[in-house]
């Protein structure tokens, strides 16, 4: 019965997520083909006009990029709204999973939004910058540049998040002292462990592991440390201990790093090209080249998109293997496995596309099918 409501709720969620990708993905391209950001383009930079100086003609290339980004994210969003809400409210809210209310939706949202804004705005003005001398190179010059920014922001974050009020030093010294032997018995050193506070309406029971090189900090969410017994605990931190243990951080950053090199050079590939053929810009440093660099940039995401997710899972099933020979408990592995999939409904769909576009895990029956195999005695061996 679960399995079936599972597979039905998955089913409608990929359907409503679907739809709006390519909401979203049709309004973007129609604002492209359209006169509105050449029209915006002229509009902000006479507004803007300014004297001929470095700075100046920085902060008037970011500004106008920030008008011409926040068009072609909030258009798209208005009309992918709709699904959106069906999708993370009602349709969660009919099959009692956790849900988004619409006023949290709008909120992260334009939080989002505004952070996108910001970050492309300073992006474009540096890519500007970069194409001044080398027009060609640009986009490699900005790639570097966003990837020397995200290097400094992973050596940072371990000690970025005790800054977050939801991140506070572990106080049970039992647990504490479990999970530091846990950890070493996994071969790797904790610089500190935290507790990750979501509240009383929290449904975060997760644990994650915070660093890239030397000692790693612990965070535990309050959720798990109530609400699971001990060896439940210990297979959800193995699991994490595992990533790292087998080096995942660093693979998924290479991928990462090289999706995002070619997100950019497919970006500049579109304003170079079809922005002037079809959208009739200036090209590459044309903000109003900006909605058809979104899509050029988007189509390299959704390209490398099955590559990543493959990856993914091959991290999720060597986790899950590290954390049953750390622990000896597939019986608690199958447990927490089967609580996670009852919580959100999971389905057995392994199908090609879900494969290819959805699964960041592998389907909940493959992840205890692993862990029963683990269970069974070693055959023994024929005289």
């Amino acid at each position: 019965m679960n399995e079936d409501k599972g597979t039905r709720y998955r089913r409608a969620e990929r359907t409503l997520r679907l739809v709006e990708v390519t909401a979203g993905t049709v309004v973007l391209g129609l604002l492209a083909l359209s006169p509105v950001p050449t029209g915006l383009r002229t509009w902000s930079t006479g507004l803007l006009d300014t004297p001929a100086s470095p700075g100046g003609a920085f902060v008037r290339h970011a500004v106008v990029a920030a008008l011409l980004l926040t068009t072609s994210l909030a258009l798209p969003a208005l009309a992918a709204a709709p699904f959106a809400l069906r999708r993370l409210y009602t349709l969660a809210r009919r099959y009692h999973v956790p849900f988004t209310t619409p006023r949290a939706h709008v909120r992260d949202t334009v939080r989002h939004g505004a952070i996108l804004v910001v970050a492309g705005a300073l992006a474009w003005a540096v890519f500007v910058w970069f194409a001044a001398p080398v027009p060609w190179l640009s986009g490699l010059g900005l790639a570097l540049a966003m990837l020397t920014l995200a290097a400094v922001v992973m050596l940072a974050a371990p000690w970025a998040i005790l800054l977050s009020p939801r991140v506070r030093p572990l106080r049970d010294e039992a647990v504490a002292g479990r999970l530091h032997a846990l950890a070493s018995r996994a071969g790797l050193r904790l610089g500190g462990l935290h507790e990750w506070g979501f509240g009383p309406h929290g449904d975060h029971a997760n644990a994650a592991l915070v660093g890239v090189v030397g000692p790693r900090r612990l965070l535990i969410s309050d959720t798990l440390l109530a609400g699971c017994p001990a060896e439940e605990m210990d297979a959800v931190v193995a699991h994490e201990l595992g990533h790292h243990a087998h080096g995942h951080t660093w693979q998924r950053v290479r991928v990462q790093a090289i999706g995002l090199v070619g997100a950019v050079l497919g970006a500049q590939a579109s304003a170079a090209g079809p922005a002037r053929w079809l959208g009739g810009t200036d090209g590459l440093t044309d903000p109003a080249s900006l909605p058809w660099m979104l899509l050029g940039a988007g189509a390299v995401w959704l390209a490398a998109r099955p590559w990543q997710l493959a990856q993914s899972r091959q991290h999720e099933a060597e986790a899950d293997a590290f954390a049953l020979a750390l622990t000896g408990r597939p019986d608690v592995l199958e447990r927490v496995l089967a609580r996670v999939g009852a919580r959100n409904l999971s389905s057995d769909d392994d199908s090609l596309l879900t494969r290819a576009f959805f699964l960041t895990h592998p389907p909940i029956p493959a992840r205890i099918a692993a862990a029963r195999r683990a269970a069974e005695p070693a055959p023994s061996a024929e005289v």
